[in-house]
């Protein structure tokens, strides 16, 4: 029984969850997964774009997309991304639908026209004007959501605001982290091995973690900013040294990208760049905790710097200092009482990373408070029951826990 299906036996109930990202890397589905699992409900999990793989003229369609400029690029892809799922999905006849983020929700809709539809934000496109594209904004009205569910308060407090009747019901339910899963792996983490590793000694040690990626001649992420603060900071600290990890493929266009910019700030010296890797990855967690300031920068892409993010959660979790720049996203979460905050300029960013350094004791101690916090507020295990809440309301069940599923 599909969509009014709902109000029947949950253990009868199954949600299929689209996602057009690596389920690996950004881990959403997996924590929708824990929550309906709180509701008796079974999840299967599709990635959006491996349904092009099954119908050729689509994927031709991709392909001859690169070949158009902006903005029929972006709409060719979207329209062949919709087009595979509506043949995919319709097949399937799902109780309940989540898509993440905007692109394949008409095509959900159209799939299962009697199954609700809910839209996981992830992030949101936000033009320079702080507005959402118009396209965006047609899609979201056709496709007739039963809930939106945003990762970012600020996002969600923007479009309340500009669109008051584009969305009739909201939740805020933020990234967080399976610190249990998390722990798991950092308890085996090894600095000293990182450190060795690298020839890095006892210098100190700057660390950022995470995708970079390039929007025009734009780096939505802020790494020109991170690096131009490394180099004001490295005046007062010579010694210090910085790895870049998960930021791009060796070889890729945005690789080449950060080398130059190294390169021409003079900071090849002390800069490492390591490749992407599985979160849980070994070498990334002793990265994590041999660290001595964890960075987080952000670019003028208006869709990042209003995102909060999972490595805000990790750097949380890892219980290290951390220098960041301010974001309405961010300052949602974290304060000065658990970060080093500056504004969006390389000199203040500079000065918070020497002050972090400078000042061990009040480093750690602030370290301590954001590891304390993500554990009371920012824990799937906190998290998953506000999630399975959200959506029983929309469905019809009451997001109590469901016999046999986790506590």
């Amino acid at each position: 029984m599909s969509g009014s299906g709902a109000t029947s036996s949950p253990s009868r109930l199954e949600a299929l969850y689209v996602t057009s990202f690596p389920p690996r890397r950004y881990r959403r589905p997996a924590l929708a997964a824990r929550a309906l699992r709180l509701l008796g409900i079974r999840m299967r999990l599709l990635g959006g774009w491996d349904t092009l793989s099954l119908y050729r003229p689509l994927s031709a369609l991709v392909k001859g997309a690169e070949l158009l400029f902006r903005p029929l690029n972006w709409l060719a892809k979207d329209v062949a991304y919709e087009a595979g799922l509506l043949a995919s999905v319709r097949k399937m006849r799902p109780d309940l639908c989540i898509n993440l983020n905007v692109v394949g929700s008409l095509g959900l809709r159209r799939a299962a026209p009697e199954s609700r539809l809910i839209l996981d934000i992830q992030d949101f496109t936000i033009q320079d004007n702080h507005t959402i594209p118009f396209y965006d904004a047609q899609v979201i009205k056709a496709s007739h959501l039963d809930l939106v569910i945003f990762t970012s308060k600020a996002i969600m407090e923007l479009v309340e605001k500009r669109y008051p009747t584009l969305i009739r019901r909201a939740e805020y339910i933020p990234f967080g982290i399976d610190l249990e899963n998390f722990d798991r792996h950092y308890l085996m983490a090894n600095p000293s091995f990182f450190r060795e590793y690298l020839g890095l000694g006892e210098r100190p040690l700057l660390v950022y973690s995470g995708a970079a990626y390039l929007w025009g001649n734009r780096e939505g992420q802020g790494l020109g900013l991170m690096l131009e603060a490394v180099k004001i900071a490295r005046k007062e600290i010579p010694d210090l040294r910085l790895v870049i990890q998960g930021a791009a493929t060796p070889g890729s266009e945005v690789y080449r990208w950060i080398v130059n910019r190294v390169k021409r700030l003079g900071l090849s010296d002390c800069c490492i760049l390591l490749p992407p890797t599985d979160p849980h990855d070994g070498l990334r967690m002793s990265m994590l905790k041999a660290s001595d300031v964890l960075l987080l920068p952000i670019g003028d892409i208006l869709g990042t710097y209003y995102s909060e993010q999972q490595k805000l959660y990790e750097y949380m979790a890892a219980a290290r200092p951390i220098a960041m720049i301010a974001t309405p996203a961010r300052l949602k979460v974290v304060s000065d009482n658990e970060a080093f905050i500056s504004g969006r300029d390389p000199e203040d960013f500079a000065a918070k990373i020497t002050q972090a350094l400078a000042d061990r004791d009040e480093a750690l101690a602030k370290a301590q408070r954001a590891r304390r916090l993500v554990e009371s507020k920012y824990d799937w295990r906190v998290l998953a029951p506000l999630y399975a809440r959200a959506v029983g309301g929309v469905i019809g069940l009451t997001g109590e826990p469901w016999p046999g599923a986790e506590s």
